[in-house]
């Protein structure tokens, strides 16, 4: 695996050349009210389980990144600006393919101007993630999102 940990970096470093690809999950958080918290932080770790089915099945030519986390009511079209900047100190020297992942649709209406491409799943929050159903939906939603980065390389 490679994600943005301690144990992952050094076999990152020593297949570089190797690794093309860079999935960055897109996190909004508030705290305004709890109902939408919740939802937000269910749709959080769904999303993270998601990522790293993806990042799993492309060992060896992608990286997870860190989470970019942002406040959902600020202005998106400045965090679309943030982001740009993050990508470019980070990851554009050294990918070919640049994907973030998100379950916020507000997302659609910035991708246009993001440096990379945005890879948007309907949002589904979860009661149980050990049911068979749940492992199911994640399978499905993983293997669908890997088909689409695949049609990228």
């Amino acid at each position: 695996m490679m994600k943005w940990e301690a144990d992952d970096l050094p076999k990152y470093f020593e297949a570089k050349e190797y690794i093309d690809t860079v999935l960055v999950p897109l996190i909004p958080i508030q705290l305004s009210n709890e109902a939408d918290s919740l939802k937000l932080a269910n749709y959080q770790k769904t999303l993270q389980i998601i990522a790293r089915e993806a990042e799993r099945d492309f060992a060896g030519r992608m990286l997870l990144s860190p989470v970019y986390t942002y406040v959902q009511a600020a202005s998106y079209q400045k965090e679309q600006e943030r982001i740009n900047q993050w990508i470019q100190l980070l990851f554009k020297e050294d990918f070919k393919h640049v994907f973030f992942l998100t379950f916020d649709v507000k997302w659609k209406k910035e991708e246009k101007g993001l440096d990379g491409t945005l890879l948007w799943l309907p949002g589904t929050v979860i009661e149980n993630y050990q049911s068979v159903l749940t492992k199911k939906w994640i399978n499905e939603q993983t293997s669908q999102l890997n088909e689409l980065i695949k049609s990228f390389w």
